[in-house]
C-alpha cells in the first residue's frame, strides 16, 4: 500500500516541514471555528475595550494628583479630572474649599475604583476568552472524530492510533492555548498596545518615539528566533506523539513482552523514546527562553532611556513630573503586551504546531465517498451480487480477480479458502469500505456507490474476527447496532448464541460494565456477544468473519442452529478457513489466489474439487475417496 503512504500513513504526515503558513492557520482558525461563535467573540470584544479604558485611566488620575495638588505645576489637558476632584472632596468634606489631603484622598479613591474595575474586567475577559478556547477546542475534537468516522478504511490500516490519539488530545490541548491567549490574547494586546502608544503620543513625542525603538528590534530579535522557535516546537509535538503511540504500544502488548521475557528490552525502547522527547522539550523551552529573556533586557534598557531622558526634561521644565510618571507607566504598561507576545511565542509556535497537525488529518479527503443521487435502500430483500469484481490494495497487485457470484436471501452461503485468498477482501467491498477496481457489488441490484453509506450499514450487519467490545455496560455492547430493541429480543439472541449463561453468572449480569477491551470475559465469549449484537441489529444481510474460531465444537453447533434460525428472513454470509464452519451451508465458494475455484455443497466439493479436499483432510475432516480411486 505504499503508493497511499503520503495521503493515509499518519506517520507520513509527521513531517518537521511546515506545510501551512501561521497566517494560513490563524485565518482558518478564526474563519471556520471562531466565527461560529458571534455572541461570544462579541462580548470578549466588548471586555477588550473595557480593560484598555481602565488601563489608561490609572496612570491619568497619577498624572493629575501630582501635577495639580502635589506639585501644583497644572496643565490644561488635566483641569476636568481635577476640578471634579474637588467637587467630590468638597461633596464629601462638607467645605466649600477642601483641603489638599481630602482631594488626594478622592485621587486616592478613585484610583482603587478604576484598580478594582480593571481587575473585574480582566477576570472578566479571562473566563469568557477561556470559556471561547475550549468552545472552539471542543468544535474542533468534534469535527476531527467526526472526520475521522467519515475517513476511508484504507486510512486506519495506515493510520497509527497513538498518534491520532495524542492529535485530538495533546495537540488540541496546545491549541487551546493559541486561541485564547494566542489569537485572542494577541488581539486584545494589539487593542491595548495601539490605545496606549496614542495616549503617549499626546505626551511626548520623543518619549514615545524611543519607547517605539523596541518594536524594530523586537522584529528582528523575533525573525533571528522565529524559525528555530517554530521547529524545535514542531519536533517537539512529533515526540510527544511518538511517546504516546509507544506507551499505547507496550500497553496492549504488555502479556506478550511478558510471555517472551522482554521486559528490559521493552523497557529500553521505552526509555530511548521518553528521552527523545525529554531533549526535544529542553531545546524548545531553551529556544523560547532565550527568545523571552533577550526581549525583557531590550524592555528594560528602554525603560531606563524613558527614565534618562524624561528625567532631563522634568529639570528643564519641559515637562512635569506628573507626565514623566504616567509617561513611564503606559511605557511599562506598553511593554507589557509586547512581552506577552514574546512570552507566549514558543506556545504559540506549539500550538500552531499542533493546529497544521489536525488540519493535515481533516484535510484528508476520504476514498469512499456517495454520489449526489444517492439512495436509500427501503424494502430490501437482500439479494449480494458480484459481478465480474477485481479489487487490488496497491495498483498492480490484485487481490481479487474477475469475482461473480449471488448470496440470495434466506441461505447460508460460505466463502472459504487459505489464508490471504481474499476472503476479507469480500467483506470490504460488501460493506463498502472500499470500492471494486473492476465490477459491480450490488443489493437487490443496485450498485452500492449509488447507495447512501448510511443505509448500507444499516442493512449490512458485519461481525469481524477480532471481537471489539466498547466501554459500558454489556447491554450496551449488545444493543449498540440498535438501542430500541427489547430486553426480550437481547436475552432471546444472547441464548440463541450461547451467551447467556456466562453473562448471568457476572455479578450484575447484563449491567456489568466491561474492562478495558472486554478482559473480564474470554475471547471466544467476547466473539458470541459480538455475533449477539450483529443479530439485534436486525440487518438484512449478515456477514460474519471467523466470527467462531475461538468457540468450543459445541457452541460453534448452537451457533450453526442459531443462523439457520434466524436466516430465514435474511442473507447470511460467512468467512472462513475452517470447514466444520461451512460443511452445513447452502452453498461454498472456494476462494484461492483471489479466483474463485469452484462453487457447491460440502458433498459436492469433497468429489471434485481437490484444494477443498485437501483443506478438508489438514483439518482433520473425514473424505470419502475420491471417485474411481478404487
Amino acid at each position: 500500500m505504499a503508493e497511499f503512504a503520503d495521503r493515509y500513513d499518519v506517520g507520513s504526515l509527521e513531517a518537521t516541514e511546515r506545510r501551512l503558513s501561521d497566517l494560513d492557520l490563524v485565518r482558518r482558525l478564526i474563519r471556520v471555528y471562531m466565527m461560529r461563535h458571534k455572541p461570544l467573540v462579541l462580548v470578549v470584544a466588548v471586555l477588550i475595550v473595557a480593560k484598555m479604558a481602565a488601563t489608561l485611566a490609572g496612570p491619568y488620575i497619577y498624572k493629575v494628583a501630582i501635577d495639580f495638588f502635589i506639585r501644583e505645576t497644572p496643565t490644561a489637558g488635566g483641569r476636568w479630572l481635577a476640578d471634579l476632584m474637588e467637587s467630590l472632596a468638597a461633596a464629601l468634606s462638607g467645605s466649600p474649599q477642601p483641603g489638599v489631603g481630602a482631594v488626594l484622598a478622592v485621587a486616592a479613591s478613585m484610583y482603587v475604583l478604576v484598580a478594582l474595575t480593571l481587575w473585574a474586567v480582566t477576570s472578566l475577559q479571562t473566563y469568557y476568552i477561556d470559556k471561547l478556547g475550549q468552545t472552539i477546542i471542543a468544535d474542533i475534537r468534534s469535527d476531527f472524530f467526526r472526520h475521522l468516522e467519515d475517513l476511508s478504511q484504507r486510512f486506519f490500516e495506515h493510520g497509527n492510533t497513538g498518534r491520532l490519539v495524542s492529535r485530538v488530545t495533546n495537540d488540541a490541548e496546545a491549541l487551546k492555548k493559541l486561541m485564547s491567549t494566542g489569537v485572542i490574547g494577541l488581539a486584545a494586546d494589539c487593542v491595548l498596545a495601539v490605545a496606549i502608544v496614542a495616549t503617549m503620543f499626546l505626551l511626548d513625542l520623543q518619549l514615545t518615539l524611543i519607547a517605539l525603538m523596541i518594536a524594530p528590534l523586537l522584529m528582528v530579535v523575533s525573525r533571528v528566533f522565529q524559525g528555530v522557535i517554530r521547529r524545535a516546537w514542531r519536533v517537539a509535538r512529533l515526540r510527544v506523539a511518538s511517546l504516546t503511540a509507544k506507551v499505547q504500544d507496550l500497553m496492549y502488548g504488555a502479556k506478550v513482552t511478558k510471555a517472551l521475557t522482554q521486559e528490559r528490552r521493552s523497557l529500553r525502547e521505552f526509555d530511548a523514546v521518553n528521552e527523545q522527547n525529554m531533549r526535544a522539550q529542553i531545546h524548545a523551552e531553551t529556544v523560547s527562553v532565550a527568545f523571552n529573556v533577550t526581549v525583557t533586557v531590550l524592555s528594560a534598557l528602554t525603560t531606563a532611556l524613558i527614565w534618562f531622558i524624561g528625567g532631563q526634561q522634568v529639570l528643564a521644565a519641559r515637562h512635569t513630573l506628573g507626565d514623566l510618571v504616567a509617561f513611564s507607566q503606559y511605557a511599562t504598561t506598553f511593554f507589557t503586551p509586547i512581552q506577552n507576545i514574546s512570552l507566549f511565542y514558543g506556545e504559540i509556535q506549539s500550538a500552531l504546531a499542533g493546529a497544521e497537525r489536525i488540519f493535515n488529518v481533516l484535510d484528508v479527503e476520504p476514498e469512499v465517498t456517495e454520489t449526489p443521487d444517492a439512495v436509500d435502500l427501503d424494502e430490501v430483500k437482500g439479494l449480494v451480487e458480484f459481478r465480474d469484481v477485481s479489487f487490488s490494495y496497491v495498483k498492480g497487485q490484485p487481490v481479487l480477480r474477475g469475482i461473480s457470484f449471488r448470496a440470495h436471501p434466506g441461505k447460508y452461503l460460505a466463502i472459504f479458502g487459505p489464508t490471504g485468498a481474499g476472503k476479507s477482501s469480500v467483506i470490504n467491498l460488501i460493506g463498502r469500505f472500499y470500492d471494486p477496481d473492476e465490477g459491480v457489488v450490488t443489493i437487490d441490484g443496485v450498485d452500492l456507490r449509488r447507495i447512501r453509506l448510511a443505509s448500507i450499514r444499516r442493512h449490512v450487519a458485519i461481525v469481524l474476527q477480532e471481537p471489539y467490545l466498547f466501554s459500558g455496560t454489556i447491554r450496551y455492547n449488545l444493543k449498540f447496532g440498535r438501542p430500541e430493541a427489547s430486553d426480550e429480543e437481547m436475552v432471546r439472541i444472547s441464548k440463541l448464541v450461547g451467551v447467556h449463561d456466562a453473562i448471568m453468572r457476572l455479578e450484575r449480569g447484563y449491567d456489568t460494565e466491561m474492562e478495558e477491551r472486554g478482559t473480564n470475559l474470554s475471547y471466544g465469549q467476547r466473539q458470541l456477544i459480538c455475533l449477539a449484537r450483529a443479530l439485534i441489529a436486525d440487518s438484512k444481510i449478515l456477514v460474519i468473519d471467523e466470527a467462531t474460531s475461538s468457540v468450543d465444537p459445541y457452541t460453534e453447533s448452537l451457533i450453526q442452529n442459531a443462523l439457520r434460525r434466524e436466516m430465514e428472513d435474511r442473507t447470511v454470509i460467512v468467512v472462513t478457513h475452517r470447514v466444520s464452519t461451512v460443511r452445513d451451508a447452502d452453498r461454498i465458494i472456494v476462494l484461492d489466489g483471489g479466483r474463485i475455484r469452484d462453487i457447491g455443497s460440502h458433498e459436492e466439493l469433497v468429489k471434485r474439487n481437490e484444494l477443498y479436499r485437501e483443506l478438508c483432510s489438514m483439518q482433520l475432516v473425514s473424505v470419502p475417496e475420491r471417485a474411481g480411486g478404487d
